[in-house]
């Protein structure tokens, strides 16, 4: 008599989470007409008009709308607890801000930065059109930045780097907003 093996029985958890591929994922950060062109006909021929266009809005609003609905459903048994913060608000910090369009290999559109004493922010470097920069001169003015951050804050490196649409750019005038 043989004895036949069984299969391992999968969990409850891993059936209910789903793996994007990570082509997916980095497809979804590029444009439409960019993701057709790269993965058309043209391109490696895995794009499917019917099934693309609401899987990559599902890529990109996932993590925001699983937070929304996880926050509404812990609403009323979540307890706030106020956390003294004395001894962090003295930290400096700077923020850099990049307006420019999803995707790594994007143009940017232009560059800013904050500076943030605790919770408040206390100054603020003014964004400046970057259009038809090369990346060294992009990366010539950020180190111009936190050279100056440095010398009226002492802040050696950007806490955090924050990419911005271009399409809220607030420097008039702009080619996004004739």
């Amino acid at each position: 008599m043989t004895k036949r093996k069984s299969k391992p029985e999968k969990s409850a958890s891993s059936e209910a989470s789903r793996h994007i591929p990570e082509k997916c994922k980095k497809c979804a950060m590029l444009t439409a007409d960019q993701a057709k062109e790269l993965h058309g006909e043209e391109g490696d021929g895995c794009w499917k008009p019917e099934v693309c266009h609401s899987k990559r809005s599902y890529i990109r609003h996932r993590d925001r709308r699983n937070q929304a609905r996880n926050r509404k459903r812990q609403a009323g048994l979540v307890e706030y607890i106020a956390i003294s913060v004395q001894e962090f608000e003295e930290i400096v910090s700077a923020v850099l801000v990049v307006y420019r369009p999803p995707g790594a290999e994007s143009p940017v559109h232009a560059i800013g930065a904050s500076v943030w004493k605790g919770q408040k922010k206390c100054a603020e470097v003014e964004a400046i059109h970057c259009i038809g920069w090369t990346p060294t001169q992009v990366i010539a003015y950020v180190k111009k930045i936190l050279t100056a951050l440095g010398a009226s804050y002492g802040i050696k490196k950007f806490a955090s780097i924050e990419r911005v649409d271009p399409w809220r750019c607030t420097i008039r005038p702009c080619p996004h907003h004739p």
